[in-house]
């Protein structure tokens, strides 16, 4: 009987340390994800400047490092070098895809007002584009919200990405070129 007891309190202990190590490996987990770019691999990156400010220092990725329109995941991330208001980088936003013609939803500048928090210098606000189609944003690490309409993340990035962008030369060096 008292062999039965031990080998019963070792079958316990055993399972006790494997559900700990699961818990634990699954917070590690979702720490990882807390990012925009978990995963993925540079692509290039670039610093955006408006007449004598530097405004942010954008980095690109994808899975396999290299720039491939249409295959996602993919991420952009902006380290802001200069406070700026939600409402300014929302205006800003609409500007560029009103310039570049990529037509939106209204939705989406609802959705960005209800996401985005006004950003200090130092911050970093960054988007992550998955197979899916969801575009989940990430402010300093830690997970804002996401859009699921397909088509914002692809028009997000083309603010960036597009050939038409406001800045070719950061376009470039984003691209990896």
């Amino acid at each position: 009987m008292a062999k039965k007891s031990i080998m019963a309190k070792k079958i316990v202990k055993r399972m006790y340390k494997q559900a700990s190590l699961l818990l634990l490996s699954s917070l590690l987990a979702f720490q990882v994800q807390a990012s925009a770019n978990t995963g993925l691999q540079l692509v290039g990156q670039g610093q955006m400047n408006w007449m004598f400010f530097d405004l942010y220092q954008a980095s690109f990725y994808s899975a396999n490092g290299r720039y491939q329109i249409g295959q996602y995941p993919q991420a952009l991330t902006l380290r802001y070098q200069k406070n700026i208001s939600r409402d300014a980088l929302i205006e800003a936003t609409e500007t560029e895809w009103q310039r570049l013609g990529i037509k939106t939803q209204p939705a989406w500048i609802t959705e960005l007002r209800a996401l985005w928090p006004n950003v200090k210098k130092g911050d970093e606000l960054g988007i992550r584009v998955e197979v899916s189609g969801v575009s989940r944003f990430y402010f300093n690490q830690e997970p804002l919200g996401e859009m699921k309409d397909p088509a914002f993340g692809p028009a997000f990035l083309a603010i960036w990405l597009s050939p038409n962008s406001r800045n070719p030369k950061l376009t470039q060096q984003l691209k990896g070129n």
